[in-house]
């Protein structure tokens, strides 16, 4: 498999950047991290490296998280539908996450799932949609996930 481009990091990068800085500012005991391994309790054989993983609590020395709030994946040209779809059903089953967000990395589109919604897809495909996921604390526009990329519009 072929390592991530430099856009795919940089998206990740970015998402984690707006997390922590919300986390900071409003005191929260949370913390965004970049490709992490992470496991599910009673689930064998599943033990991914998300994008983006928000996990609480001081870090500690054991090598995957079991205890999250948010997965963010951002599919690579090898990742297959259905390789997004089984991880996108077994992240929704941790009993503590709250989100899961897949980020196109070549077009604008943020597919979110969040768990008081019933997981049900809600997209935002344009640079100023809005993001919001209040127990997260985080309010961002689309455009700012993509900041640093091709398709970034400020330039």
């Amino acid at each position: 498999m072929a390592p991530p481009s430099l856009a795919h990091r940089r998206i990740a990068l970015n998402l984690c950047e707006l997390l922590n800085r919300e986390f900071t500012t409003q005191g929260r005991d949370l913390y965004a991290y970049h490709e992490i391994a992470i496991r599910l309790p009673g689930v064998v054989n599943f033990q991914p490296e998300p994008d983006v993983v928000v996990a609480p609590g001081t870090a500690g020395y054991e090598v995957f998280a079991e205890d999250f709030r948010l997965i963010a994946e951002i599919p690579s040209p090898s990742n297959t539908r259905a390789e997004i779809d089984l991880k996108l059903r077994r992240y929704r089953e941790a009993p503590h996450n709250l989100y899961v967000v897949v980020i196109e990395p070549r077009e604008f589109r943020v597919d979110i799932y969040a768990k008081s919604r019933g997981w049900q897809l809600d997209s935002r495909a344009r640079p100023d949609d809005l993001i919001e996921m209040p127990e997260l604390g985080l309010r961002c526009s689309v455009r700012d996930l993509y900041r640093g990329i091709p398709l970034d519009l400020r330039r």
